[in-house]
């Protein structure tokens, strides 16, 4: 089956080729993590190809609240809230204008407000992020551009932990 921005599994593969690992021990402590080439893969590669549910399409432009509690993509407009007790992924021409509460949180594309109470969130290599991102963890791959504010929860004190 074509998207219609190419196959499927070739943009996956695209985007897992232009990722590459997360620094040494960040996910483990609950840090920024900047993606790097080399190594083993970072955690939310999975997302990516994980299995979901298109909830804006392509040549959709919506605005209102949208709540899931499944992994869910956005690859149209959206203006408003999204809230998921899973994932959510925006994919590279998707874009997303609000609010997103979502336990884990892949931008491909472009998103503009307030991504909160989040546990892990990837911005892609073409990912562009403004306003606030508040989570447990977050990834940013290389050619990722965030403007904003950042504000990472749950981090403990790095030198009690010694």
């Amino acid at each position: 089956m074509r998207s219609p921005t190419g196959s499927l599994p070739a943009r996956i593969s695209s985007v897992m080729s232009s990722l590459g690992t997360l620094g040494h021990g960040y996910a483990d402590r609950g840090e920024v993590g900047l993606a790097e080439s080399g190594g083993s893969q970072m955690p939310t590669l999975a997302w990516i190809e994980e299995r979901t549910r298109v909830a804006v399409g392509a040549n959709a432009n919506i605005s209102g609240k949208l709540v899931f509690h499944e992994p869910v993509r956005i690859e149209g407009r959206f203006r408003g809230e999204v809230v998921s007790g899973d994932l959510v992924v925006i994919a590279e021409a998707g874009s997303v204008e609000g609010r997103v509460r979502a336990d884990r949180l892949v931008v491909l594309g472009e998103m503009r407000g307030e991504i909160t109470e989040s546990k892990r969130v990837m911005l892609g290599p073409r990912a562009r992020v403004t306003g606030k991102i508040e989570s447990e963890r977050l990834a940013i791959s290389a050619g990722a551009r965030f403007e904003g504010d950042l504000r990472i929860s749950g981090v403990r004190d790095l030198a009690s932990a010694s």
